[in-house]
This record gives structure tokens, C-alpha cells and sequence, in this order.
């Protein structure tokens, strides 16, 4: 899960891990519900190279749950035809990550999981979820999502946290005109996290990270980022 703002810079976070995943022939599975697949498109194409053609080798799959909500037909392959429909989307993700031509386990980005909460109960976003994740990790594969600080109850976000395997926070605050950008993993299962707020910089066309300054620390750093983008 990745948490923060809007704004704080969750999406390029998916972007780049996206890009990661289909640099090594790892498919991924977007399911778009913040803005329309045409528009992401041209976002995710200053991320990813050759974009056109990974979508074409079934490397990169968009589903449409965005035009939905504003009563609009799809133009997507992929979509749903209603927002609340979670069984419809659960069916969808199942079928595109069980498709005999996926060359390797699929990785699925939900941006932003906000939305379903504004047309679904919270109990069955929470179980459409978690029942999602675990089906995509029996495959061998994952689910990120985004989520945006306070657009849920405290009792729900504890929840979330509880059910993710990872939670990456990010934040970013105006100083002297200035966007500073943060990030930190405050929760990694089963293996050690670190939780310390680090610099990170959103630029045109990749994310840069920052690192700790001290070795000892900085590999441990090192080897939570290489669980979370192995995942």
C-alpha cells in the first residue's frame, strides 16, 4: 500500500515500479480509477519506454473502472460497467492474471483504491482486497494500491495496514515556494522495515530516491527496497 496526500507523488511511485516490473518481462495490470487509460497513457509514457509495444506484447493491461463513474461508455478492452461492481473487477483481474500467454507471475497497481470508497462499503472494499492479493500471491504475483491519507476512517486505515504486506508513506510539504517530497517504509511483514522519512525528487521522466547517508543504515535500506520492488 502506498499512502499520502494528493499530490505526495503515489502514482509515480506505481509508474516507476511498473516500469521496473516490465523492464524484466514482469506483466503488469493497471486498474485505472482516477483519471481515464488515454490520459494515463501519455502520463506513464515519460516512465516507461516503449510503451505502446509492452502493451501490445501483453506486458502492460489497463482496466477501465473510471469512466464509469462519470456514466461514460469505455473505450478500453478492459472495463467495468458499473463502480460498484467489485465482483465484476475481482473477476476481471482473476481472468487477465490467469491468462495462459502471461509470460510470468502478474503484478496488478490499483490507483487509487480512494475511489471504490465512495461508491462501496468499506467491509467489502476491505475483502475484495485482501482476497485479491492472496489470489495474485498464490500465482506468484502481487497487488499494489494507493490510498490517500485521510480519505478514510482511522479505523479502516489500521485495517488496511494490518492487511498489507508493505506500506510505503510518502508526504510533501511547500517550503519557501519549494515542493520537498518524503518518503519511508513504515511497514514491510516478516522482515525489517525502515521507517526513517527520507528525500525523494519527482522529475519529468524518473523518480530519484534518497538514500541514508550512513552506510550501516543504507544497507538496510537497500535490502527493504529490493523486497518491496521484488515483490
Amino acid at each position: 500500500m502506498l499512502m499520502g496526500e494528493s499530490g505526495s507523488g503515489k502514482s509515480v511511485w506505481l509508474y516507476k515500479l511498473m516500469d521496473l516490473y516490465v523492464r524484466s518481462s514482469r506483466p503488469c495490470i493497471y486498474v485505472a480509477m482516477d483519471e481515464l487509460p488515454s490520459q494515463l497513457r501519455r502520463s506513464l509514457a515519460n516512465f516507461i519506454g516503449e510503451m505502446e509495444q509492452k502493451e501490445k506484447d501483453g506486458l502492460l493491461t489497463f482496466v477501465d473502472c473510471y469512466s464509469c463513474m462519470g456514466g461514460l461508455a469505455s473505450q478500453e478492452k478492459y472495463h467495468i460497467d458499473s463502480p460498484s461492481d467489485l465482483n465484476g473487477l475481482a473477476v476481471l483481474i482473476s481472468k487477465l492474471a490467469a491468462d495462459p500467454g502471461a509470460q510470468a507471475p502478474v503484478r496488478v497497481f490499483i490507483d487509487s483504491a480512494t475511489a471504490m470508497f465512495a461508491h462501496c462499503e468499506s467491509d467489502a472494499i476491505l475483502k475484495f482486497l485482501y482476497s485479491t492479493s492472496v489470489r495474485l500471491k498464490n500465482q506468484g504475483g502481487s497487488l499494489f494500491f494507493t490510498l490517500n491519507g485521510g480519505a478514510v476512517t482511522t479505523e479502516i486505515q489500521k485495517r488496511l495496514e494490518q492487511m498489507a504486506d508493505g506500506v510505503v508513506e510518502v508526504q510533501a510539504k511547500e517550503t519557501l515556494g519549494t515542493t520537498k517530497r518524503q518518503y519511508r517504509f513504515s511497514k514491510v511483514r516478516g522482515k525489517m522495515y525502515f521507517d526513517t522519512w527520507l528525500p525523494f525528487i519527482v522529475g519529468d521522466r524518473a523518480i530519484w530516491l534518497g538514500p541514508p547517508e550512513d552506510a550501516e543504515t543504507r544497507e538496510r535500506f537497500y535490502k527493504v527496497f529490493e523486497l518491496i520492488t521484488s515483490g
